[in-house]
């Protein structure tokens, strides 16, 4: 990197934390939802930048590497101070630790159940979201919040540094990741610096920040062809939060001569290792919030809106979208499962179909739910051969748009200015990705039917 390069970098980083420190100064991210999104797309704006002078870099040295990770770090650090506002998940991570602590299955009470009257308080308790069910969080999250809570009881700063210490060490991995497929770590620029992962882990602390890691490392596992780790660190994620489960038939190596059974049963051990100790406490409660979980409808995107619209006409339930998605999903498993990757970075590849599917037909959508895609788009998102001065333009392809709509989705706060969705912001988030997917859509078919077809003025020539 030069050292033109590195003042960029640095004048960048300076510029985001400035931003950064504003944001703290707001208070109530909710009250102030106007000036939070500013706040969002400036900082996304500037990493936009950072991320198209990243994408030029084929080599960085070391100290280059460590600037980009403790600028990351600043800028984690200085979200942690915020009140989590945004969301309001977190005190529930802080209630079921709080409850555990007491030596009670978060699985059994609601938090508003009079069992349960004497942990209730005016700290943590008046903030939590739907008092009258009980959790929703599958048991390795219930696990973490346990633990968090036993170091440090009911405080909040600390379990947003638990996430963004998650979100960080994801991106360690992630880089070491990069090298073995011959990218820069540069790259993970690409994932550190972007202001989703920002406020979505340190400043509302969502378990995303730790399901990240794991999920870092299962994809670095199947890299290096490490099938019971890849199983492992797969199963420790989906036993955090459930959709990593839908990567295992894309990740597996069905074909392997001697260790075909390892990634399979490695992931199924692990996960009901994590299982074991609630189920023999709740029983059947363990799933918990989860089955009414699907009933619940937030930023819903225009293909939904539209497909809902078709659903009604014809007298049938808008659950059916969610039947339908998975059932392309299951389908493309078996695909995967029959027509195995080459390789790992194929594998990888792969794994952007399942989440494009459930994000394109999702009911509800949150903006958090995108932070799996962010390393993804750090190691696929491809440079064009346009060029600005230092800086490269993404090519113009379905990982560009991805990339954009991991921006965009900022805009589902909107919601809270008036407590009801904004329809123009629906559709600057999801019109962008859908013209995008359909361009690359059109030009993958174009080059697929049109490579080796000649002109008729050509073919009469050459006879």
């Amino acid at each position: 990197m030069t050292r033109s390069g590195k003042w960029l970098l640095s004048l960048l980083g300076i510029l985001l934390i400035a931003i950064y420190i504003f944001a703290l100064t707001l208070g109530d991210l909710r009250k102030h939802t106007v000036a939070f999104e500013y706040v969002f797309f400036s900082a996304f704006m500037l990493y936009g930048v950072a991320c198209f002078f990243a994408l030029q870099l084929v080599t960085v040295d070391r100290h280059a590497l460590y600037g980009i990770f403790a600028l990351a770090v600043v800028m984690q650090g200085i979200l942690i101070f915020t009140r989590p506002t945004l969301s309001d998940d977190m005190y529930r991570y802080i209630w079921d630790g709080r409850v555990q602590a007491h030596g009670i299955s978060p699985y059994r009470y609601p938090p508003n159940s009079p069992e349960l009257t004497f942990l209730q308080d005016k700290e943590i308790y008046p903030f939590i979201n739907r008092k009258g069910v009980v959790t929703v969080y599958p048991p390795a999250a219930e696990a973490a919040y346990a633990l968090l809570w036993r170091i440090w009881p009911d405080n909040v700063h600390w379990f947003q540094a638990a996430m963004a210490f998650g979100s960080l060490l994801a991106g360690v991995l992630l880089a070491g990741l990069l090298r073995d497929l011959n990218l820069s770590p540069a790259r993970a620029l690409i994932y550190l610096w972007s202001p989703l992962l920002m406020f979505e882990t340190a400043h509302s602390a969502h378990i995303d920040g730790l399901v990240l890691p794991f999920l870092v490392g299962a994809w670095w596992a199947r890299v290096r062809e490490r099938d019971g780790l890849t199983g492992f660190l797969l199963g420790v994620a989906t036993a955090m939060k459930f959709y990593p489960a839908l990567l295992l038939p894309f990740l597996w190596r069905p074909r392997h001569p001697q260790g075909w059974w390892r990634m399979p049963l490695a992931f199924v051990v692990t996960v009901f290792f994590f299982y074991l100790p609630y189920i023999s406490v709740s029983g059947q409660q363990v799933l918990g919030f989860l089955p009414n979980y699907f009933s619940e409808r937030f930023n819903v995107s225009p293909l939904v809106s539209l497909l809902n619209n078709v659903l009604k006409s014809l007298n049938l339930f808008p659950s059916m979208i969610t039947i339908i998605t998975l059932g392309i999903i299951v389908i493309m498993g078996f695909w995967a499962v029959l027509h195995p990757a080459e390789n790992g970075e194929t594998a990888l590849r792969r794994c952007i179909l399942p989440i494009a599917v459930i994000t394109l037909f999702s009911q509800n959508l949150f903006s958090w739910y995108m932070l799996w895609l962010l390393p993804l788009i750090a190691i696929f998102l491809e440079p064009s051969k346009k060029q600005a001065g230092i800086l490269v333009l993404p090519r113009f392809n379905a990982l560009t748009g991805w990339w954009l709509f991991c921006g965009l989705v900022g805009l589902s706060y909107t919601f809270f200015i008036k407590w009801k969705t904004v329809n123009l912001a629906i559709q600057v988030q999801f019109m962008p990705l859908y013209l995008i997917l359909l361009f690359d859509l059109v030009t993958l078919l174009w080059k697929k039917y049109s490579i080796g077809s000649e002109p008729t003025s050509i073919q009469q020539s050459s006879n």
